[in-house]
C-alpha cells in the first residue's frame, strides 16, 4: 500500500511537470497556463452538470424503491474526477474527463461496483497501516433458516432468570377534596 502511494505522490507530479514543460515549450508558457485554468474552470462546471444530473437519478431510483448503486458509484467518480480537473496539469486532467464523461464512465463504475463486490464477498480480515477492518461475507459459517433462529431465541427465554412481578396499586385521585 505505501509503495502505490508513494509511486502515485511521486511518478504523477513528475509526469505532470513534464508534459507542462513539453507543452509549454511548443506553444509557449502563458497560451499553456491558459490552456490549465480552461480545463480547471470548464472540468468544474462540467462536474458540477454531471453532479447535478446524477443525483436526479439517484433521486428516481429511491422514488422507484430501487438502491442507487450505480448511480452513488458515479457519484463518486464525478467527485475524484472534479477533484483531478482542478488539479493543474495535463495527465490529471485526462484522467478526470475520462472519469467525467459518462460514455467512460459508466463502464468505469460498474467494473469499479464489481471490484467492491468481490471484495466483499471474499471477506476476511486485512490490517493496513495498524488498522485492521473487517468484512461480512455469506461463504462461510452456518446458514440458519427460522426455525433454527426461534430456538435459539427460545432457549435463551428458558435461560434467563424468572422475573419477579411488582404490583403497584394506584388509586384514583378524587380531585373534588
Amino acid at each position: 500500500m505505501f509503495g502505490r502511494l508513494f509511486l502515485l505522490f511521486t511518478l504523477i507530479p513528475i509526469l505532470e511537470l513534464y508534459m507542462l514543460v513539453s507543452v509549454g515549450s511548443v506553444i509557449g508558457g502563458l497560451p499553456t497556463i491558459g490552456i490549465v485554468i480552461l480545463t480547471g474552470i470548464a472540468g468544474a462546471w462540467l462536474a458540477r452538470m454531471e453532479g447535478f444530473n446524477t443525483m436526479q437519478k439517484v433521486r428516481q431510483s429511491l422514488d422507484a424503491g430501487e438502491m442507487p448503486a450505480d448511480e452513488m458509484m458515479e457519484g463518486l467518480l464525478i467527485l475524484i474526477a472534479g477533484l483531478l480537473l482542478l488539479t493543474p496539469g495535463f495527465v490529471t486532467d485526462f484522467a478526470g474527463l475520462a472519469m467525467l464523461l459518462p460514455v467512460t464512465r459508466k463502464p468505469l463504475a460498474r467494473w469499479l461496483r464489481k471490484q467492491f463486490n468481490a471484495a466483499a464477498v471474499r471477506g476476511g480480515s486485512q490490517n493496513h497501516a495498524g488498522f485492521t477492518y473487517y468484512t461480512w461475507h455469506s461463504s462461510g459459517g452456518q446458514q440458519k433458516d427460522e426455525q433454527t433462529i426461534y430456538s435459539e431465541i427460545k432457549n435463551d427465554a428458558q435461560q434467563q432468570t424468572p422475573r419477579q412481578a411488582i404490583v403497584i396499586d394506584c388509586e384514583p385521585v378524587d380531585e373534588k377534596k
